[in-house]
């Protein structure tokens, strides 16, 4: 996880809740290069959805496997 651009970056593997990111208002795939390669499993969500970043960060800190 990380902070960018007024928005915080989670990395997602899960696919539900990658989606769940994704579909809130604003949210989109982290590209830092910004030339149309973004990272796949990474999600910048806005400061208007500061209250389920805790949720992604506990997601996001989870040990894959």
């Amino acid at each position: 996880a990380g902070y960018t651009e007024d928005a915080m970056v989670f990395k997602l593997p899960d696919a539900g809740q990658h989606a769940a990111a994704l579909g809130l208002e604003g949210a989109h795939l982290f590209d830092p290069s910004g030339k149309g390669q973004p990272f796949k499993e990474w999600v910048v969500v806005p400061v208007a959805h500061a209250d389920r970043w805790e949720s992604f960060a506990e997601h996001a800190l989870r040990p894959a496997g």
